[in-house]
């Protein structure tokens, strides 16, 4: 009897422990992922490893796994980035978000006005916002493409914006904060019952944007800010809040 419940008991401990086990797996697999689809030129193992915080074994075998199903590639000089798979679920996903879609003629108007980089952001956690969706200004020097990367939240334009910190104008200005000698100017998009539910955004180098000029650009961004909102109002779409709650 006694056996027997040693026995019993190893085995509880074998039911507990694998749900941790399993939900430890996934977060690894994730995090490789991550790091992977980020890297524009890819990463190799050891540089993949060390962003994961995992030996070169494990993250070895968890990007076997992925690659097998499409979610990585890898390419002739042994650098990992994101697979077909894993493209065909962001272009699924970006399909259905209402305002990554409403957004778009909003982008492009904006940056024919001010003649720069229009940006939607969105929280993507507690701590950081990631650019939606993207519009290139005309000008022959203008700020790098920023789609699919995120930025912190603290000290950012976009992450007072989508902390409701825009001052009287509508809007909120941050001088390098997201890169060196960078300009950005950014106003809230509301949706049902005034939730902030993303931030537009104007990126612009620091040499030809003027105290002036900002708040020139200011005035637009909360006007195609506001505009927005009324249209993601009028949609009836279900939308993430800033807090990531939907918002009906």
């Amino acid at each position: 009897m006694p056996a027997r419940a040693t026995r019993s008991a190893a085995d509880a401990r074998s039911t507990d422990a694998a749900p941790a086990t399993t939900t430890r797996t996934v977060e690894r697999a994730l995090d490789l992922l991550e790091a992977a689809a980020v890297a524009p030129d890819g990463l190799t193992l050891t540089e993949i490893a060390g962003r994961t915080g995992l030996s070169a074994s494990t993250a070895s075998r968890l990007l076997a796994t992925l690659q097998a199903h499409w979610f990585v590639a890898r390419t002739a000089d042994q650098r990992f980035r994101s697979g077909p798979r894993l493209r065909q679920l962001a272009v699924g996903a970006m399909r259905v978000d209402p305002l990554y879609e409403l957004a778009g003629p909003h982008l492009a108007a904006l940056a024919a006005e001010t003649r720069e980089t229009a940006n939607v952001g969105v929280a993507l956690d507690a701590d950081r916002v990631l650019y939606l969706r993207q519009h290139a200004g005309p000008q022959f020097v203008r700020v790098a493409g920023w789609t699919g990367r995120s930025i912190p939240r603290r000290g950012t334009a976009l992450g007072a914006a989508l902390a409701g910190e825009a001052g009287e104008g509508g809007f909120v200005v941050r001088r390098s904060a997201v890169e060196p000698d960078v300009v950005s100017i950014a106003a809230p998009i509301r949706g049902d019952g005034g939730a902030i539910v993303g931030a537009l955004s104007v990126l612009a180098p620091s040499y030809r944007t003027t105290r002036a000029r900002e708040r020139a650009h200011g005035r637009r961004v909360a006007a195609h800010a506001r505009e927005l909102s009324e249209r993601v109002r009028a949609g009836g779409a279900t939308m993430i809040d800033n807090s990531g709650e939907e918002v009906a």
